[in-house]
């Protein structure tokens, strides 16, 4: 049995002092979106800071706070992440949009798209 292959994206948005939304086009490579992972760099202040994927402006990923897309220690380093199952090939939009405005904190996200290649 022939062992999967996976590729990766990222994009990263961020959230500057006083704003509540930002979000960042990302072009998929052909193959298969089958897991998300975030790294979080900076304090969210206990604020909910929603994730979301988007393909021409509708949701294919919907909100939810962007800690539940955290890689976590648990399992291999796919098994770790968010599972997905979204089709490569095309553009996405990863959005973020907090509950408040920070008038202290900054907060930049980084979003991994791990990626199954098409087998050929």
């Amino acid at each position: 049995m022939e062992k999967a292959k996976y590729d990766y994206e990222t994009a990263t948005v961020s959230l500057a002092i006083n704003e509540t939304v930002d979000s960042e086009r990302i072009a998929i490579p052909d193959g298969t979106i089958v897991a998300i992972g975030a790294i979080i760099a900076g304090d969210t202040e206990d604020r909910i800071i929603n994730l979301s994927l988007l393909q021409n402006n509708n949701e294919v990923v919907r909100p939810a706070d962007v800690r539940f897309t955290q890689k976590n220690n648990g399992g291999s380093f796919l098994e770790s992440m968010r599972p997905v199952d979204l089709p490569g090939g095309r553009p996405y939009e990863v959005k973020i949009v907090a509950s408040a405005a920070s008038t202290t904190k900054s907060v930049q996200i980084q979003i991994i798209f791990m990626i199954e290649k098409p087998k050929y």
